[in-house]
């Protein structure tokens, strides 16, 4: 079931793979689960998923779900529940109201790439944004993470991964990148990103 060419990629680099599981059913992802434990749980960092209503309904383990997608207000307490990271973190707002649901959660800064998402921040305003943050108790931010148009062509997602590296190495250096997708992530390792998002190529 695992694309062992693309673990095997990942593991000889020395970083960390999120399987994009929203893709697939229950008991497809439970076995994905059981195969990425099994064979590598030394880099299989957890499961994507972008649905909170997938995720409450799979009952997937918290500590290996991570919320990636356009987060609603309304559905903070659930996505604190039953996920412990956010890669998607792009609101003031929405920090203070996850912070308000006292469960411990780790999060990723989303910054802004391109135009096409409406919901980041910017990188003049990621020093105030993580000075508030270091404030808070239970939400702790560990790094920051990028989406841009799966059209952009190769010099521009290089581009875009210097610029997420040369934002953690700029503000804190141990902090991870959180990036690429199953088109672009041998890119991303090569460009040393922490963390990459595989769906379909990660799976056959």
């Amino acid at each position: 079931m695992l694309n062992q060419e693309v673990f095997k990629n990942i593991r000889s680099s020395g970083k960390k793979i999120l399987v994009v599981t929203k893709y697939w059913d229950t008991n497809t992802t439970l076995d994905i689960i059981w195969n990425c434990k099994k064979q590598y749980d030394d880099i299989w960092l957890g499961l994507w998923e972008n649905r909170i209503e997938t995720i409450r309904e799979k009952l997937l383990p918290r500590e290996k779900t991570h919320f990636i997608g356009n987060i609603q207000s309304r559905k903070i307490p659930e996505i604190v529940k039953y996920c412990s990271y956010i890669h998607s973190l792009g609101s003031l707002d929405h920090a203070k109201k996850i912070e308000k649901q006292w469960i411990p959660i780790q999060a990723f800064i989303q910054v802004r790439l391109d135009d096409t998402k409406s919901i980041w921040i910017e990188e003049s305003e990621l020093w105030d944004f993580l000075k508030i943050c270091r404030s808070f108790h239970y939400l702790t931010i560990i790094g920051i993470s990028g989406m841009w148009s799966i059209e952009a062509w190769e010099q521009e997602k290089r581009n875009e991964f210097w610029k997420l590296i040369f934002l953690r190495n700029t503000y804190i250096s141990d902090w991870y990148v959180s990036a690429g997708t199953s088109q672009d992530y041998k890119i991303a390792l090569e460009e040393w990103v922490d963390i990459v998002r595989i769906g379909n190529k990660a799976i056959y």
